[in-house]
């Protein structure tokens, strides 16, 4: 088990992504404290994991609260005795398929305002226990849309702004023997399925362009075309979230790893 005896933090628990990838460190034998805004649901989450033979515990934390991350990051530490993983999938719609151009201005800075800020107190709170014990993983969240020309108004310049974040803090807390790594998948149409905010997202998007939702995922792996021909899928992500947390990626850190099936090449 790759993760076993490993404390692991993941917010957004209880969203398509970040219940996919907390059953996946369940099942790799983490210890997880699953953060959300919403505690039924990161509770019915901690409840099934249970109930497959893991071990989770469900807390209600606003990850866009400084003092919330903190206070949540300091009673896993006191609780586990570490924190040893990371990982922040928190999402919140936001308005893509406009130009930047005829953008307005707070909708462009709105995932600053959000992704950007969660990420920041998360990795944070996380690399301040880390440091002093020597020891974690920090994996950071971003996507595609840091790199494709596409019209993700803020969304995008929002995803570059959190890997360079990853990078920086990667070069702060590597001495002490901490990584920090960045995982990049493309857009996963089967999250629209799992109650993932990117359905309103991606139906605007679709509509400001004179298609439906269906259209646009139909299309997706198309457009452009990703080498493997299929759509990246939940399992996808969460299997490299797995590797990225544990040793055998120990010589990783500062980099970033893309999860497109092929659609982003290096």
């Amino acid at each position: 088990m790759l993760l076993e005896n490993r404390t692991a933090i993941v917010y957004g628990a209880a969203g398509a992504l970040g219940s996919a990838v907390s059953r996946a460190y369940a099942r790799e034998g983490a210890t997880l404290y699953l953060a959300g805004h919403h505690f039924d649901r990161v509770e019915m989450l901690a409840k099934e994991i249970a109930a497959d033979g893991g071990r989770a515990y469900a807390h209600q934390v606003d990850a866009l609260d400084p003092e919330a991350v903190d206070a949540h990051a300091e009673l896993v530490a006191e609780r586990a005795g570490s924190i040893d993983v990371s990982f922040n999938a928190v999402g919140l719609d936001h308005v893509q398929g406009v130009p930047l151009r005829e953008l307005d201005l707070d909708d462009f800075l709105l995932p600053m305002n959000t992704f950007v800020r969660t990420q920041f107190l998360t990795t944070a709170a996380a690399a301040r226990r880390m440091v002093e014990q020597r020891s974690g993983v920090i994996v950071v969240l971003s996507t595609s849309a840091a790199r494709a020309p596409m019209p993700s108004g803020g969304f995008g310049v929002a995803c570059a702004g959190i890997e360079s974040l990853a990078r920086e803090l990667a070069g702060e807390v590597g001495p002490f023997g901490v990584r920090v790594v960045c995982l990049r998948p493309d857009a996963i149409p089967e999250s629209v399925q799992h109650g993932s905010y990117v359905r309103e997202t991606w139906r605007r998007a679709a509509e400001a362009n004179g298609a439906t939702l269906e259209d646009m995922l139909a299309a997706k792996p198309g457009m452009p075309n990703p080498l493997l021909g299929r759509a990246v899928t939940l399992a996808d992500v969460a299997g490299t979230a797995v590797y990225l947390a544990s040793d055998l990626s120990s010589g990783l850190t500062g980099s970033i790893t893309t999860v497109g099936c092929g659609v982003l090449v290096d």
